[in-house]
């Protein structure tokens, strides 16, 4: 991994190769002439050293300046995801409160009036956090993104989360550009990777009071192209109006296509959800 890293900019390398290589001939240069002191045969060495100096700090300066800036430059612009597609796939045919009229046969003048279950409520936010994490014996790897999209149906369980590859962020900005790589994740062929399933435990749970339970999620994960169905466990809790979800499961990557031995085999995937 450290060539890889070092092969994206090396010509900073080289540029401070090149500087002290200058110095180091004018050295042995001036090294030659004789009949005269150490001191004033290097004389023109130690002004030469010292402007070596000031331009390998400028390479170095450069260098730190040039890393986030490129990167950025290199990056697609950063989207949101909007949730309004999340909805159409949670949303049940029909949400309406209906009234059902019925009329007992044995007493005409006694009606009974039944309602529906109440409409069902579609949680939903843009602001859920996927993150992953990797232990390797060279490194640990891990990685956030606080942009992903998602949406929860009260009734039916239905669940759903979209997240941008390139939404993902890590704190070395170089393993983040070999993330989007084609040999890695090719976040330009599969630019998202979603869940789409449901809760399967809706029904226990009283949206309408803050408690805490445990629930299980199964469906289908699709990263990298690749869809595998998968069950997670999590924990919903409900309190003051607000809806929080959160699961941590694992995940092999050799299923999803994921050839890069930069991680390990095994990711950690923490998911929360805090939806309004």
């Amino acid at each position: 991994m450290f060539f890889k890293l070092v092969k994206d900019l090396p010509w900073m390398f080289v540029i401070a190769i090149l500087i002290w290589l200058a110095v180091l001939i004018l050295f042995f240069r001036n090294n030659k002439t004789k009949n005269v002191s150490f001191l004033k045969k290097h004389v023109t060495t130690f002004f030469a050293i010292l402007i070596a100096l000031i331009f390998t700090i400028a390479d170095i300066w450069i260098f730190v300046q040039y890393i986030p800036t490129h990167f950025r430059k290199n990056q697609t612009v950063e989207q949101t995801l909007s949730t309004a597609d999340l909805l159409n796939d949670v949303q049940p045919a029909d949400t309406s409160t209906k009234k059902i009229i019925t009329t007992n046969k044995k007493d005409s003048a006694a009606h009974k009036i039944a309602e529906a279950k109440p409409a069902a409520i579609i949680y939903s936010t843009n602001k859920a956090s996927i993150r992953f994490f990797s232990s390797t014996s060279e490194e640990d790897i891990e990685a956030t993104n606080n942009q992903t999209a998602s949406a929860l149906n009260n009734q039916t369980g239905d669940l759903r989360f979209v997240a941008l590859i390139k939404s993902f962020r890590f704190e070395n900005e170089l393993m983040q550009d070999h993330f989007n790589e084609k040999d890695y994740m090719n976040s330009d062929a599969f630019p998202k990777s979603e869940f789409k399933g449901k809760i399967t435990n809706i029904n226990s749970i009283n949206f309408s009071k803050d408690s805490s339970y445990n629930v299980t999620a199964t469906g289908s994960l699709t990263i990298h192209g690749v869809t595998k169905k998968i069950t997670a466990p999590g924990t919903l809790t409900i309190a003051h109006q607000k809806i929080n979800l959160k699961s941590v499961f694992k995940i092999n990557r050799i299923d999803y296509g994921i050839t890069s031995d930069e991680v390990g085999d095994t990711l950690e995937i923490t998911v929360i959800a805090t939806y309004n």
